[in-house]
């Protein structure tokens, strides 16, 4: 094993582009294969990209459009459901490759190798990462425009400002997330005194002239809708009920983070024992100093603003924002590269590599048999799909044109049931988000009034249809409940899917 060992650590310091190469080849394999063959069912993010993005909105009711324009791009191109599964790895290893060659320009390729797979380390990057879906598509382009801005500002080139102005714009059209970004760029420019001198160049107009155009169709939808997504944003964070909340809000974030970060600090740690290389090239002092902008500005950024909003961020909002702390730490504490430094990390990278497609199989496969909880890859959405079509058809005689959803409904996942019906029948009807033509711009009430919907929930009381839904649709009609067993090994208990009819008006 040693041997093996050693052989690895030598083609990856002799050769590290092509090691990593075959790390992203890898990656990106294991990563979508292992949820195909463990997962019966979509998991919820990826139901609501295939569900939502064949709508092709400017904006949705809760994000900005690219992840799900993408996603039922993919679909149309392949016709499976299943290549929704590839999207995530892809995007994992598009950022890791970006951050390689952005690394290159400051330090050797192996330490840049290093800072890449550091990132392993990070569950957002792999585990995570099999939900395709807005925080996953950031982040190649939140590398992207750090990357440019960077050369923007070291060579002057206004190509290279055009391109970090249509990153950042991506970026926003994934998720307003990338304001972090955003806010660290310009207090880059305010702040260091090398960067301040692109003021008295095209540059920063150039890029803030790209960002605004390719954003501009989005912003405009905004405002059209009343910055609708912005609601949803203010729901999914905890408002702080007093002043000791407001103090325990950004330690409880910080600590959250923290937690996720454990795994790839022992890897950096393992990585960066030993004694400093002196004698490697000394990245220029702005490159150090934007290096740990990026490692901590939109950490600081987001953390003050929702303290000041006297609010608990969402832990999954810490998605990009560590993408550049491993670079960081190889730029402040460059190590001597040897067999023998770095013996210790090339063992606990593959076996973390290793064990990580393990442990997600495990959980998705064994855990019925620790605890029963519902679980999204375990839901019977085909079967559901074609019950609810073939009752429909019988009855009518149409195709099912659309099919409405529910907030969530006591334990029940709210839109999901919807969502697999929209996905799996062969009708592929149309989503009526929660029910609300207000959320369901692409839908005209005459044409539901027309051809009539089937609204569909979990949870709440029996016999009754969730009160959202029944103002909406007064002469919905209730349904029978559907049990339905849950797809895969060692699964209990059955899930209970309840649904009404809105008959199609003459």
């Amino acid at each position: 094993m040693s041997g093996a060992l050693d052989r690895i650590v030598r083609f990856a310091q002799t050769r590290p582009q092509a090691a990593l190469l075959w790390l992203l080849a890898v990656h990106v394999v294991v990563w979508t294969v292992v949820p195909i063959l463990t997962s019966a069912n979509l998991q919820l993010d990826l139901a609501e990209t295939l569900a939502l993005g064949r709508e092709w909105q400017l904006g949705y009711w809760k994000h900005p459009p690219l992840p799900w324009w993408l996603g039922d791009l993919a679909y149309r191109l392949t016709g499976t459901v299943l290549v929704v599964y590839l999207l995530g790895p892809l995007s994992v290893a598009a950022t890791f490759y970006v951050i390689y060659k952005f690394a290159c320009e400051i330090v050797s390729p192996q330490r840049a190798l290093l800072a890449v797979l550091a990132l392993e380390g990070l569950h957002f990057f792999n585990f995570s990462a099999v939900k395709f879906n807005h925080d996953v598509l950031q982040l190649p382009f939140w590398a992207l425009a750090a990357w440019w801005f960077y050369r923007g500002i070291r060579d002057g080139r206004m190509l290279d400002w055009l391109l970090a102005g249509i990153a950042l714009a991506l970026a926003f059209w994934t998720k307003y997330a990338a304001f972090a970004l955003g806010a660290t760029s310009g207090l880059m420019l305010l702040l260091d005194p090398v960067a301040r001198r692109a003021w008295r160049t095209p540059g920063p107009y150039l890029m803030a002239a790209a960002f605004l155009a390719v954003l501009s169709p989005h912003l405009v939808w905004l405002v059209q809708h009343d910055l609708m997504p912005f609601r949803y944003v203010e729901e999914r964070a905890t408002v702080a009920s007093g002043f000791g909340q407001m103090l325990l809000f950004p330690l409880r974030w910080t600590l959250g983070q923290i937690g996720f970060l454990v795994p790839l600090l022992v890897l950096l740690a393992l990585a960066l024992r030993g004694p400093r290389d002196d004698a490697a090239a000394e990245p220029s002092p702005f490159a150090r100093r934007y290096v740990m902008a990026l490692a901590f500005g939109p950490f600081l950024v987001t953390t003050l603003l929702a303290a000041l909003a006297g609010r608990l961020p969402v832990a999954m909002w810490g998605y990009p924002l560590w993408t550049f702390l491993p670079l960081a730490a190889v730029v402040w504490w460059p190590k001597e590269i040897s067999a023998a430094t770095l013996w210790p990390f090339a063992a606990a990278f593959l076996v973390w590599f290793a064990a990580l497609p393990l442990a997600y199989a495990g959980a998705e496969l064994l855990e019925p048999l620790v605890r029963d909880r519902p679980k999204a890859t375990q839901f019977p959405g085909r079967q559901l799909a074609e019950t609810v079509t073939a009752q429909w058809r019988a009855r009518f005689g149409t195709p099912l044109a659309y099919v409405g959803g529910a907030k969530e409904v006591g334990t029940g996942p709210g839109e999901f049931p919807a969502n697999n019906v929209a996905v799996y029948s062969p009708d592929r009807p149309h989503v009526l988000v929660h029910g609300d033509i207000a959320l369901s711009p692409w839908i005209d009430p005459a044409d539901i009034a027309r051809k009539g919907a089937v609204l569909v929930w979990q949870g709440g009381n029996d016999g009754e249809i969730p009160a959202g839904l029944k103002a909406a649709f007064p002469h919905a009609e209730l349904q029978p409940p559907l049990t339905l067993p849950r797809q895969g090994p060692f699964v209990r208990a059955p899930v209970v899917i309840h649904s009404a009819v809105v008959p199609p008006q003459p």
